[in-house]
């Protein structure tokens, strides 16, 4: 602490029993004996004093620091309140004036205490003291209860809003199981709607299964009981038609022809009602083969070569690519036989076009066109439809184009035995297309 113990102090006052303050005439502190800095524990030179008061004290302070005793006038004793670090101090202060100008100063010289009043000094200090405590310790508790009921409004707040908000849901819960309630009941009824049709769906199944059963059993009974007579009579037309029982006139000829057409035809159908009743029944199997396409159109093409020439309908081949396949050799020359030769019948007397090239799925496409009057929009569903024929007038009667109305349900169905499929594109006036997508293996050969 420098200058608590000024060079300007007599030696008196330096050994003076109290505290002896020098100030300058703005309340700096310039010396001082030593006293005050023991007492408050705090380094009071070249500081104003007024930082170690309390409010009252300041403003008695600067009464002091502004007043000048006349000559004459006895000092006057001033009560100040200083702060130490936990308590507080009170003393009683002459001031005393000394120097003019640059070198007045004020002097603070405690009054010396009385002993019968020091236990009442110490025990009010140590009152002072506690009190002050106590005082800072009400204010952090008070600080701590203002933040505590903050915090309980807050949580009031929220608590009121959580409540709120869950009454709402409740409600909208409770609004949901009923709509759930309602809607378990209308599901109960529709199970058991559902359960009534079930049954009777399976019912009509097993029906539709004997019927169907039925049907292919007398499909395929009746069929090899009819091919018998029928190549029998087509085998005695032949030999009408060779002249082994004698020669025949013209109308003769004519007849036995239109015969053997007739018998040809009813052959026809009874092969294709055959063949639905082996697809449908699962008794048709897939012998896989490698072949080339090319090989196959140009065999198909030399049979179809006089129903081409009778039509006067050219025939031609285009293959792109390799246009080769594993399949059913016979399925497929069937499908394409069928799907040719509907293309000579319809394409009426224009070119037909048979084009082979891959298909984007890694398999073969087989495209069959022909110029001819092209099928309706309305008609494009139902061509593949058995027992359809388009080939006949509003009235129900042929249009000069025989058909059995099976080609193209069968041609359909061993396409998908080979794991593929038959599209159609036609334009009115223009022309149609077929188109076989057969893969590149079939699903049984791959099995």
């Amino acid at each position: 602490m420098n200058k608590v113990v000024g060079s300007g102090l007599h030696p008196a006052l330096r050994a003076f029993p109290g505290a002896v303050v020098e100030l300058a005439p703005d309340g700096v502190v310039m010396a001082s004996n030593g006293w005050l800095e023991r007492e408050l524990e705090r380094t009071l030179a070249d500081r104003p004093l007024a930082g170690v008061l309390d409010a009252a004290s300041r403003a008695k302070l600067e009464e002091m620091l502004r007043r000048r005793p006349g000559p004459g006038e006895q000092p006057t004793l001033w009560e100040l309140i200083l702060e130490g670090r936990d308590s507080l101090h009170p003393h009683a202060f002459f001031p005393v004036w000394e120097g003019e100008g640059a070198d007045e100063r004020m002097w603070l010289v405690e009054c010396p205490a009385d002993p019968r009043f020091t236990a009442v000094h110490d025990e009010l200090a140590a009152v002072n003291s506690e009190q002050v405590g106590t005082q800072r310790q009400l204010a952090k508790e008070k600080a701590r209860l203002g933040r505590a009921l903050d915090e309980l409004e807050r949580e009031l707040g929220e608590n009121s809003r959580l409540s709120r908000t869950l009454q709402a849901q409740n409600e909208e819960m409770e609004a949901q199981n009923e709509e759930l309630l309602a809607m378990t009941e209308e599901l109960h009824a529709g199970q058991e709607q559902l359960m009534t049709v079930n049954h009777q769906l399976e019912r009509r199944t097993r029906e539709l299964q004997l019927a169907l059963s039925a049907r292919n059993r007398f499909y395929a009974a009746m069929s090899h009981e009819l091919r018998t007579p029928i190549n029998a009579v087509m085998g005695y037309n032949d030999l009408l038609l060779a002249s082994v029982y004698g020669p025949l006139n013209e109308q003769q000829e004519l007849a036995i022809e239109r015969s053997q057409r007739a018998a040809q035809h009813l052959r026809e159908l009874v092969n294709d009602v055959l063949d639905i009743s082996r697809i449908e029944s699962g008794r048709m199997d897939v012998q896989a083969e490698r072949l080339e396409l090319r090989e196959v159109v140009e065999e198909l093409f030399v049979a179809l070569r006089p129903v081409a020439d009778a039509m006067q309908s050219p025939l031609q081949l285009r293959v792109e690519g390799a246009g080769v396949v594993t399949t059913d050799g016979r399925r497929l020359r069937q499908v394409l036989l069928n799907l040719i030769s509907n293309a000579l019948k319809f394409g009426a007397g224009s070119p037909v076009w048979v084009r082979v090239r891959p298909s984007s799925e890694g398999g073969v496409e087989v495209e069959v066109t022909d110029g001819g009057p092209g099928i309706a929009p309305e008609d494009l569903g139902r061509i593949f439809d058995e027992f359809v024929q388009l080939a006949r007038d509003e009235n129900g009667d042929s249009t000069g184009i025989d058909g059995t109305g099976l080609g193209l349900p069968i041609a359909q169905q061993l396409a998908r035995l080979l794991g593929g499929r038959i599209d159609v594109s036609s334009t009115v006036g223009v022309g149609s297309t077929f188109r076989l997508t057969l893969p590149a293996v079939p699903p049984r050969a791959g099995a």
